[in-house]
């Protein structure tokens, strides 16, 4: 009962914690310098002119009325018009979203494959030669940035094979893989050795706990032990970890996808920027912050399923 408590709170946490999150993007337009108006007529449009766009975007109104227009306008998923294309910024953002959720998902992956036998073979041998060179290979990765790490690949692997390409995103599924590969890997490389750290830990800990002994004792196998009843314990600090990372790598991702002149979400960001366009940056704000608490929720979900030990207090 407890579990489902503790999910029920964390959802019900979630709504004003959505709303709060409005607010602050709404906010963007007031304390933007400049007039949203004059960037969408130009310096040399008449006052008159200037006073149908004011009119036309409400900007005379209170701010309390342009807010709940504005929550209003979210809720049926219209975040307003670029103040350069003059097209639908949800339509702008749908077209760079599959970019971005391949890049977080494929570099989620990798992360994943590369950390969790890192952290089986060190746990099983803790201060042995392949644990040193597992840490020393965190600290290492922890310490080169992303773009640099980037850089790295595309001249020591995608220029001399050609396996790769070094921009865009291709047509069909099989360039999005090629494309999406190196920019994957720099993100791997940039959380895999946290979740190295953090699952390396909870498992040398859940090892000397007594139910595993018991279970050595009993002659239940390494890998069976490992499987079920070290990897379950372990998993939920990894997870936590995990969804800080992707919060974090949401906007890490604006310097990969720079890096390798990917067209997605964080391409999307640079360049509203550049031109001032003050919607797309309200519009791109929006779904990374909702994307973070819809992160941090789904991992409180998982982790209360598991980790059946865990007790939340009602």
């Amino acid at each position: 009962m407890g579990r489902y408590l503790f999910i029920a709170k964390r959802l019900v946490f979630a709504i004003p914690l959505l709303f709060a999150i409005v607010l602050l993007v709404f906010l963007i337009l007031k304390v933007t310098p400049g007039d949203p108006a004059r960037l969408i007529v130009g310096l040399r449009a008449s006052d008159a002119e200037l006073a149908v766009v004011r009119a036309q975007l409400g900007l005379d109104d209170p701010a309390i009325v342009q807010y709940f227009r504005y929550v209003g306008e979210v809720l049926t998923g219209n975040l307003g018009y670029s103040f350069k294309s003059n097209e639908p910024v949800a339509s702008l953002i749908g077209e760079r979203l599959p970019v971005t959720v391949w890049l977080l998902g494929f570099g989620t992956l990798l992360s994943l494959v590369i950390s969790v036998p890192l952290a089986i073979i060190s746990a099983r041998g803790p201060d042995r030669p392949f644990d040193h060179a597992t840490r020393a290979f965190g600290l290492v990765a922890l310490a080169m940035p992303s773009f640099w790490v980037g850089i790295i690949l595309i001249l020591t692997v995608a220029l001399p094979t050609g396996w790769f390409p070094v921009g865009g995103f291709g047509e069909t599924p099989a360039e999005h893989l090629r494309s999406i590969a190196l920019p994957a890997l720099t993100l791997a490389l940039s959380i895999a050795p946290l979740q190295v750290r953090s699952l390396r830990a909870s498992m040398i800990t859940v090892l000397g706990a007594e139910h595993v002994t018991t279970a050595r004792s009993l002659g239940i196998g390494r890998s069976r032990i490992m499987s079920r009843f070290v990897l379950r314990n372990a998993a939920p600090p990894t997870v936590s970890i995990l969804a800080l990372n992707l919060g974090y790598l949401l906007f890490g991702a604006v310097v990969i996808e720079t890096t390798f002149a990917l067209p997605g979400i964080g391409q999307g960001i640079v360049l509203a920027a550049r031109q001032r366009d003050i919607p797309s940056i309200q519009g791109y704000t929006l779904l990374f912050a909702v994307a973070v608490v819809l992160v941090f929720l789904i991992a409180d979900i998982i982790t209360s399923i598991a980790d059946p030990r865990l007790e939340v207090e009602s």
